[in-house]
């Protein structure tokens, strides 16, 4: 006999049977069998007792024996008529030939569990239900009625209006006691047999009546598979959301960017790449805020924050946006539906997200097993006054380069600060002890000595690396020895990735020439562009700028934007920067910048992308200023990937 529920296709759990055997007693007289039944919560593919959410019982006839068993097939059934979604198609009959196997000839009864709509809650369970089935039309020996369906009012029982198949398992005609027929299930990885993963279902004749199926007495193998999830896997990136508006001091609030995604294996990372604005401390002197990942309604594992701090030593209150990027990367999760939004507080002044980031990105990968990376979440504060390179703490990755022909790509994100007016800092990647182009810069100018803790992402690009085994660590000074350049202040901790990837599917330009003075309307910045063939119609864009950018130099209160355009034509995916203080000081504030777009449905073939500028203020077309990319930069890189 065989018992199968299947979950909803918006549910990633999947739904697992367990058979134990039930002697004779209260729940059978003549003994009979356990249908314990629940959701694989733990992603292990096997159901634990403390998953079990439903507990049936098929009972054994009465003593007598057979002349034919009955036996059930499973086969997979297409979506269609029978199925909206997909499912399994359950045969069932007498083994009148006794060879224990169920024949097309032999099936008197057929019925379907079908999987759930796409988008169903991911609380939904699917139950199974079993009833005494009476001397009747649907059985002539009498049996057992099998029903299921899904939770939907979610009680822990399947009511008379939430049973969507029923299938019916018929006792044989007497005779003499024989053979049992016997099944066993076993948890199908994903492959060949169920690209999802499944359940592998056993059955033949206990031959040897040892209550157990051996691998000898197997006839029959078939395959139940979970169907594909609703939610999106591998990838999975946030709709494009409004600002928060200014929201004062003393509380976490919901900035509003969200995402989910399915995470497919209990082995795998999940990185997260934000690109957004971020304006702290509006209105006073010295104020901060944090951005937060969450996750599942609570923290992300190990915690995703940042803060971000600024203050002048004249007392000026401040107004500052400057653009927000970070990269986290969780522990192996356990298998299953995640879902992350972001959230800010501030602890002195007002806090505003998304000022002028008109396509904010919470972008979630899945980092498989198999993926070719290697990272450091080590390292706490370290500060340096001059103009020697110091080694920042922990932040060192050794990762073996499998190919000569592939591609590094290495990520930094941290905090970044310089605490002295019109003075510099720089952060360095060094590989094998030899200093590279991953470089960055950060000044603040602001007509008084300042303190700008600011968070950054520098990502890079080394075509020419030979396989093998290679370390990576990173660097920091000062631009001179009464400055304090400070890394590490106030994030959950430094992100140190280094990633393997192959050399198609993607174009880049990274070299390290800065623009030069740009004002106006829009137009191109210089040699940041780059020409890439789209492989094929409904292909995603992944597109990561990693640059400095100073906005309006010499203004107070003004904003400079940058945006990727595309064949010439805007995309929308534009940030900007504005910085203003009351001593109404000109600001000059070149920061490193990481902004990641995401490009959908262009047509197949070669397209530009290119990043432009432009000095206008789009509330009332005036112009103050001018805007400068690549100021202390080593590698302002353009990067274009194709999405899976």
């Amino acid at each position: 006999m065989l018992l199968v529920a299947c979950g909803s296709s918006g549910q990633r759990s999947n739904s697992l049977i367990r058979f134990v055997e039930e002697p004779p007693g209260a729940h059978c007289a003549n003994g009979g069998t356990q249908v314990k039944s629940g959701l694989d919560t733990s992603g292990n593919e096997s159901l634990e007792d403390g998953e079990v959410t439903s507990t049936a019982y098929v009972c054994n006839g009465s003593s007598g024996g057979e002349t034919s068993r009955a036996l059930v097939r499973m086969d997979a059934e297409p979506v269609g008529t029978n199925c909206a979604q997909g499912g399994t198609r359950v045969s069932s009959g007498l083994d009148g030939n006794g060879n224990g196997t169920l024949e097309a000839g032999e099936v008197t009864s057929t019925s379907f569990v079908c999987n759930g709509a796409p988008g169903n809650s991911s609380d939904t369970k699917a139950l199974v239900r079993t009833t005494s089935e009476p001397v009747g039309s649907n059985c002539a020996q009498g049996g057992t009625a099998v029903q299921s369906g899904l939770d939907s009012n979610q009680n822990g029982q399947l009511d008379p209006g939430e049973v969507s198949s029923t299938a019916y398992i018929c006792n044989g005609a007497s005779g003499s006691p024989g053979v049992q027929a016997l099944v066993r299930l076993e948890a199908e990885p994903a492959g060949a047999n169920c690209a999802q993963g499944g359940t592998v279902v056993f059955s033949g004749l206990d031959s040897d009546r040892n209550g157990t199926l051996d691998a000898s007495e197997v006839n029959q193998t078939r395959y139940v598979c979970s169907a594909q999830s609703a939610f999106a896997t591998g990838w999975a990136a946030s709709a494009p959301t409004d600002p928060s508006g200014e929201v004062p001091a003393g509380f976490w609030f919901n900035s509003g960017r969200k995402v989910s995604i399915f995470k497919t294996s209990a082995s795998s990372r999940l990185k997260i790449t934000i690109s957004d604005t971020l304006a702290a401390g509006m209105g006073v002197n010295g104020g901060s805020a944090y951005y937060r990942l969450r996750m599942n309604s609570g923290y992300v594992s190990p915690d995703c924050f940042q803060r971000q701090y600024v203050w002048n030593s004249s007392g000026w209150t401040n107004t500052y946006s400057f653009p927000f990027a970070t990269v986290c990367l969780t522990e192996a999760l356990p298998a299953g539906l995640y879902e992350f939004d972001t959230w800010a507080f501030s602890s002195g002044g007002i806090v505003a997200v998304g000022v002028n980031a008109f396509r904010n990105l919470v972008l979630v990968e899945e980092l498989l097993p198999t993926a070719k990376y290697g990272f450091s979440t080590e390292g706490g504060i370290t500060t340096v006054s001059g103009t020697t390179f110091r080694k920042a703490p922990g932040r060192t990755v050794t990762f073996t380069k499998q190919a000569s022909s592939s591609l590094l790509k290495v990520t930094l994100a941290d905090t970044f600060r310089i605490s002295s007016n019109m003075s510099a800092g720089t952060v360095l990647i060094k590989m094998d002890g030899f200093e590279t182009s991953c470089s960055t810069g950060q000044y603040d100018g602001q007509g008084t000595n300042g303190d700008f803790h600011h968070p950054i992402v520098m990502t890079c690009v080394f075509p020419s690396v030979s396989a093998g085994a290679h370390t990576f660590d990173v660097w920091i000074r000062s631009s001179s020895t009464s400055a304090e350049a400070y890394l590490g202040w106030e994030r959950s901790y430094p992100l140190l990735l280094v990633e393997e990837i192959e050399n198609q599917k993607l174009a880049y330009t990274n070299g390290s020439s800065p623009s030069g003075e740009l004002s106006g309307n829009w137009a191109g910045v210089g040699s940041r562009q780059v020409q890439y063939t789209v492989s094929a119609a409904q292909k995603t864009v992944r597109v990561t700028y990693s640059d400095t950018f100073r906005g309006t130099v010499g203004c107070n209160g003004s904003w400079g934007f940058y945006q990727l355009y595309v064949d010439g034509q805007p995309t929308g995916c534009i940030t900007g920067q504005s910085s203003y203080n009351s001593g109404s000081s000109a600001q000059e504030h070149h920061h490193p910048i990481n902004q990641t777009c995401l490009v959908r449905d262009l047509a197949p073939g070669p397209h530009t992308f290119a990043i432009w500028s432009t000095t206008v203020n789009p509330s009332n077309g005036t112009a103050c200023g001018s805007n400068y990319f690549g100021w202390n930069r080593g590698q302002n890189l353009l990067l274009v990937e194709e999405m899976p």
